[in-house]
């Protein structure tokens, strides 16, 4: 049975999740579920997703065994989250900072969806958006394996209300912490919002 790259990585993760395996473990395991795939196919394809830093391995002879990294199945959605978490702020306000962060982002209004996947509650400071632009968005997010009710709300964050040096912040301790650059940094840690 041919296996294509998504559902290749996706069984892979899967395998990994629960343990660290070596190439012959994941090679028997693909077999045991009705998945023929090459020793060498898979030996590469393991290497490339260490490559990009998805997969971890380490070597105990004979064997190369491989482990999921810890952030290898983060999203944009769990690493703000996770920022707008540590500013030491009421749900509402760390869910409005998000959508902002996002809005700014991605250039289009935000759905309720994607504030949910946040964790921070339903509740968003910000202007629910209708017609046309919120259409637009809403076909870009579907086009993209986006799956949207058909009535949920679009909202933008009101650009008077500042939160650019909190989005600055945010987007900054996210690409410190991706590529591991906390020993670079010189200055106080800013974990509160004065709102």
């Amino acid at each position: 049975m041919f296996v294509s790259d998504k559902n290749m990585k996706d069984l892979i993760f899967h395998y990994l999740k629960e343990n660290e395996t070596s190439i012959s473990g994941l090679s028997r395991m693909l077999e045991r579920d009705g998945y023929k795939v090459h020793r060498l196919v898979l030996t590469g394809y393991l290497k490339a997703l260490s490559d990009v830093g998805m997969l971890k391995h380490k070597e105990i002879p004979p064997s190369k065994v491989y482990t999921v990294t810890s952030n290898s199945d983060k999203s944009i959605y769990d690493a703000v989250r996770d920022k707008c978490r540590s500013l030491e702020v009421d749900d509402k306000d760390a869910a409005t900072i998000s959508c902002y962060i996002l809005q700014n982002l991605f250039r289009r209004p935000i759905f309720l969806q994607e504030i949910r996947q946040f964790g921070f509650g339903d509740t968003v400071l910000a202007k629910r958006i209708t017609g046309e632009e919120r259409s637009e968005a809403r076909k870009k997010l579907t086009q993209n394996g986006f799956r949207l009710p058909i009535n949920d709300p679009a909202y933008l964050v009101d650009r008077e209300k500042d939160y650019e040096e909190v989005m600055d912040w945010v987007l900054h301790m996210i690409l410190i912490e991706e590529f591991k650059a906390q020993g670079l940094l010189m200055g106080p840690k800013q974990t509160k919002l004065e709102l």
